[in-house]
């Protein structure tokens, strides 16, 4: 029961890293090429706001090395694009991704980033997990605003969203979490120096999410503080995740950009 309940509290970390791959054509059919652009930071256009620039390049190839905690990690790239329900995604084989607290993903959630008029949408799509002794389940994905470039220091933006964890064994109930979460702009046009490398233009936040369960889970709520460095023209350089489990630090190795 206690891999269950460690599972059941699956957490969506942005700043966590998952090192697995995806299987996705380059470009969907239902892009059409012709009006499309992408180097603008715009997306589809119909976000709140006029964007400042593009704090998350995204083009096929674009690749990002990050460290965690001092450790190299795989490197990040953009391997497709897709149309989903009238929006432009940009799909990575692995990258913002999931700490799962326990057991491992038996099928890679596939993590997507779109961008409307300075608004940064992050999604997560749902996965497969499994913890061994032959219990598997499932848990499903999420969409939200990772950041608004348009917006001044101390201006906020919020929202909400449910998950769902199901197992295969049908004993055990599905589990909904209700996370909530809060994004603030707290500097823009700094710079800061990571690995050696001087970035300007970059932007800092904090991004928030309090998940809430439901009594009869048994489980606490828990409440994620994130720190991001998004510099124009490269994307995050720098993030900073703390938990009631302690701080983990991701920072940019190296990159390339098409």
């Amino acid at each position: 029961m206690k891999k269950i309940k460690l599972f059941a509290s699956v957490l969506f970390l942005i700043s966590t890293f998952s090192l697995v791959s995806c299987d996705n054509e380059p470009i969907d059919s239902a892009i059409d090429l012709d009006n499309f652009t992408n180097d603008d930071g715009s997306g589809n256009g119909n976000g709140n706001g006029t964007s400042t620039g593009d704090y998350w390049p995204t083009a096929l190839n674009n690749q990002w090395v990050y460290k965690r905690d001092g450790a190299l990690q795989s490197p990040s790239k953009i391997i497709s694009i897709n149309a989903i329900n009238g929006n432009t995604y940009y799909t990575f084989d692995s990258f913002i991704s999931q700490s799962i607290g326990g057991g491992t993903a038996s099928a890679a959630p596939t993590t997507r980033v779109r961008k409307s008029s300075g608004d940064y949408y992050y999604k997560l799509d749902d996965f497969n997990f499994n913890l061994g002794g032959g219990m598997t389940g499932v848990q499903t994905g999420c969409e939200f605003i990772i950041l608004k470039d348009y917006l001044n220091v101390g201006q906020t933006w919020n929202g909400t969203y449910n998950q769902t964890t199901s197992y295969n064994n049908p004993l055990i109930p599905s589990i909904t979490q209700t996370v909530t979460y809060e994004g603030t702009i707290l500097e823009k046009d700094i710079s800061i120096t990571v690995n050696g490398e001087t970035f300007p233009h970059v932007i800092k936040m904090e991004l928030v999410q309090d998940y809430d369960y439901p009594a009869s889970s048994g489980l606490p709520d828990i409440t994620v503080s994130n720190d991001y460095w998004f510099a124009k023209d490269v994307g995050l350089v720098k993030a900073i995740n703390t938990t009631s489990q302690g701080t983990s630090l991701i920072e940019i190795d190296s990159y390339i950009l098409n």
